[in-house]
């Protein structure tokens, strides 16, 4: 068993928005690529990492997310949790 596939990407248009994105689509596995995180697909290829979508709602909703980059915030809020925490036991001591 493969854990790869040789993708046959098509470039398609999706509003985002009100605006035009070019992402990939796998003929093959009927997935959608994220253009921002997986840009190799654009030339054919396919990497170790990317983003990928079997429903083109959760593509856009995906894309919407880079904007805010919700990611970010979480790791930040996480980072914050912890030295607060960190700064509570030290006020124990």
């Amino acid at each position: 068993m493969s854990l790869r596939w040789t993708p046959k990407w098509v470039t398609k248009v999706v509003s985002v928005g009100g605006k035009d994105v070019e992402v990939c689509y796998d003929e093959v596995t009927k997935l959608y690529a994220c253009p921002f995180c997986a840009p190799h697909c654009r030339s054919g290829g396919l990497s170790d990492r990317g983003s990928y979508f079997f429903s083109e709602k959760d593509l856009i909703e995906h894309i919407k997310a880079h904007k805010l980059a919700l990611w970010e915030h979480r790791k930040f809020e996480e980072q914050e949790l912890e030295e607060e925490e960190e700064e509570e036991a030290d006020e124990e001591e």
